[in-house]
């Protein structure tokens, strides 16, 4: 029977047989062995290729904001529902009914005059070379540049297994201006589905000042893939606190919930013309 050498502490050296050597080898998580920055690679790859597809659907959005009665229970105050489509190109919330009822014909119409507002307003930005999307939590590029990653372990989430990454803002980094301040006000974790590196999960939490939202505030985002074709979000929370003078921080709750997901050609975004 051969043998390997294992150092044991104040012991000098002993001899440990092979079999046990291999066994114990053997119980090493496989997660352990992989390395956390290659798996974020190859998710950066996959959503960049997701995202093409995802960009063509277009979905209904139902959003709750809740405040907490005096017991912590959540108490639902408003809700809004939402089509989310393309105008001039770019996704656009067009809200169609607040609190489970359509719009009256005089919010209708005020939605529609924001629409035109704003479909002018892209047009005015892409002829000036000023059309670009707003990042506030960062892309996904940041995950190499701006954070230091690691694999927790493994877990499933609806039957799919995924690696658990965690990504906290690189020690000693100060951050180079505004959208810096913002991106690395936030520890990451990622859920990424082992077979396509797409997420199943992921959840921002505030950790420190320049997001605008208290320390401890977090956004949760839950993806499903859809048709067979793009993973999008299907659902999402964002708890925290609001501040609003030094000493009050109301807690609050917004709920997200997407549906009815329809593959729209991007090419035929919708084009607002202004009344006659």
């Amino acid at each position: 029977m051969g043998h390997m050498w294992a150092r044991r502490p104040n012991r000098g050296i002993r001899l440990l047989p092979l079999h046990a050597a291999v066994a114990a080898l053997a119980a090493v998580p496989a997660w352990a062995a992989e390395d956390a920055n290659e798996i974020v690679r190859r998710f950066i790859d996959a959503q960049s290729e997701n995202w093409k597809r995802a960009s063509q659907y277009t979905y209904v959005e139902q959003t709750g904001f809740f405040g907490f009665d005096k017991n912590g229970q959540p108490k639902k105050k408003l809700s809004e529902t939402h089509e989310i489509v393309f105008v001039e190109g770019l996704a656009y919330r067009r809200l169609i009914a607040r609190n489970e009822r359509p719009l009256d014909p005089k919010e209708q119409a005020k939605e529609e005059k924001r629409m035109r507002r704003t479909a002018e307003e892209r047009r005015k930005q892409r002829r000036s070379g000023l059309f670009r999307k707003k990042i506030i939590l960062g892309s996904d590029k940041d995950l190499l540049t701006l954070f230091d990653s690691a694999v927790l372990g493994e877990e499933e989430i609806r039957g799919r297994m995924a690696w658990l990454i965690e990504c906290t803002p690189k020690a000693g980094r100060a951050p180079v201006g505004a959208r810096e301040k913002q991106v690395l006000s936030f520890r990451r974790r990622l859920w990424i589905d082992k077979s396509e590196y797409l997420p199943l999960k992921s959840l921002h939490t505030v950790i420190g000042q320049g997001a605008g939202m208290t320390p401890g505030t977090t956004i949760t985002w839950e993806f499903e893939k859809i048709n067979g074709d793009a993973w999008l979000p299907a659902s999402g929370i964002i708890d925290g606190r609001l501040r609003f003078v030094r000493f009050i921080q109301p807690a609050v709750r917004t709920e997200y919930r997407n549906s009815n997901f329809q593959r729209f050609d991007v090419q035929s975004t919708i084009t607002t013309d202004p009344p006659p």
